[in-house]
């Protein structure tokens, strides 16, 4: 088949394009962003401008089928989702009629309808309301959660898992049905070759239904992490808190997803895996075999290091502080016994503390991998002049000095894993 294929540079979209070449079919790849998948024809679009039929009437030459993946659960700014979501999709669907290219999949959400409670629900619902009036062989996929090893909510979650002590909202009361992305991409292949081809909605969720607390605790036992507990957070308290977080840039924590939340919050699954199992002919995965150990340290350091990146800064800024509030003859007598002149001293001090406020800043402001590496490096050259200068502090029952052991160490550790961020 030839194939027309929107949203191929994200998670699931990756996956499928790969799949769609293995295993022979022509993929011309529309969007902003080059996947760089091998045997993908690119053409290069800003989809935001593609909400008219005659845009999508030149690309639709010789195409067999659509496939839209395209989606943002953030909005990045207002009207994003209805332009995304249902604008550019309900153009594409009005050329796919008049082209007469009939198979069309329609990658939706779980929960979406025009007269949902949010705007992302809406947005999707009116796509899939579009998709279903018209003279198409139309399906809309609705899955719930999709987990794959290299989804950004995938990792979150297993950050999530990993914490010794965690509050969420909702978090005994909201469902989730996990799907694994393998199973929600082996779907549309499946509704791709289904003949005679599939029309209506399909809900993609996975085998096990469960409360988000019950999932985080599946993904941490497969991880083989250590105990965890997850406290629920009063419903006044989170949609006050979610309102604050909605103002802070890709905060996943807004009133809208509370709403969100709440519409799984029931007993029972939130749809039927049998539909989806009947399409592969095999069983779902069950998110028992989702997580790996391997994938522990990955998670914890998702937690960790930003918060001993903002404590390492206030280490800095407050030795900074103190060293320059400390009785100042005391201060400066402690460099001149580590080998400073004492013309120099004061010049040493004030360059101490404005290196010490400079870490900080950069350690919150400007994150780089090498900065592990120089705090390493100054520590150690503070601990070295004033083993020198005052050997007798090795004794300091406190551990002036010895406590800079595993903080070099730590540093180190985190200059060797961590990574730069795009």
């Amino acid at each position: 088949m030839n194939i027309l294929l929107l949203g191929a540079s994200g998670f699931i979209g990756k996956r499928l394009a790969a799949q769609l070449v293995q295993l022979g079919h022509v993929v011309q790849a529309v969007g902003r962003r080059d996947p760089a998948l091998t045997g993908v024809r690119w053409v290069e679009a800003d989809l935001a401008c593609m909400t008219h039929e005659n845009d999508w009437l030149p690309l639709l030459n010789g195409v067999d089928a659509v496939i839209n993946c395209v989606g943002i659960l953030l909005e990045p700014h207002a009207g994003a989702y209805a332009t995304l979501h249902a604008d550019m999709p309900c153009a594409l669907f009005a050329a796919c009629e008049a082209r007469q290219v009939r198979r069309v999949i329609q990658l939706s959400a779980w929960g979406s309808d025009v007269d949902a409670e949010t705007a992302y629900w809406r947005s999707k619902g009116k796509a899939d309301a579009d998709l279903l009036a018209r003279d198409l062989d139309g399906v809309a996929l609705r899955p719930s959660l999709v987990y794959g090893e290299e989804g950004d909510s995938s990792r979150g979650m297993r950050t999530l898992a990993t914490l010794p002590v965690l509050v969420l909202p909702m978090a005994r009361r909201a469902r989730v049905q996990p799907i694994h992305v393998d199973d929600l991409v082996a779907l549309m292949l499946a509704l791709l070759a289904a003949a005679p081809a599939q029309r209506g909605i399909v809900d993609a969720v996975g085998p096990h239904s469960c409360s988000f607390a019950d999932y985080l605790s599946i993904l941490r036992q497969g991880m083989r992490a250590g105990a965890g507990w997850v406290l629920p957070l009063p419903d006044g308290l989170a949609y006050t808190v979610a309102r604050l977080a909605a103002h802070v840039p890709g905060s996943l924590l807004t009133p809208d997803t509370l709403r969100m939340l709440a519409a799984s919050a029931g007993p029972g699954p939130l749809a039927d895996p049998l539909p989806c199992q009947q399409l592969l002919g095999r069983p779902l995965r069950h998110p028992t075999s989702f997580a790996a150990p391997e994938l522990r340290a990955a998670a914890v350091m998702g937690w960790a290091e930003p918060m001993l990146r903002v404590m390492m800064a206030l280490l800095w800024l407050w030795s900074a502080l103190t060293g320059w509030w400390w009785p100042r003859e005391q201060s400066l007598g402690w460099l001149h016994a580590c080998g400073i002149p004492a013309a120099w001293a004061p010049a040493a001090l004030a360059g101490a503390c404005l290196l010490d406020i400079s870490l900080a800043v950069l350690l919150v402001l400007h994150p780089r991998r090498w900065l592990w590496g120089a705090q390493a490096l100054l520590v150690a050259f503070y601990s070295v002049s004033l083993s020198l200068g005052m050997p007798e502090w090795w004794l300091h029952p406190f551990g002036a000095l010895s406590k800079n052991l595993p903080i070099v160490l730590l540093l180190i550790m985190m200059w060797r894993i961590s990574e730069d961020k795009p």
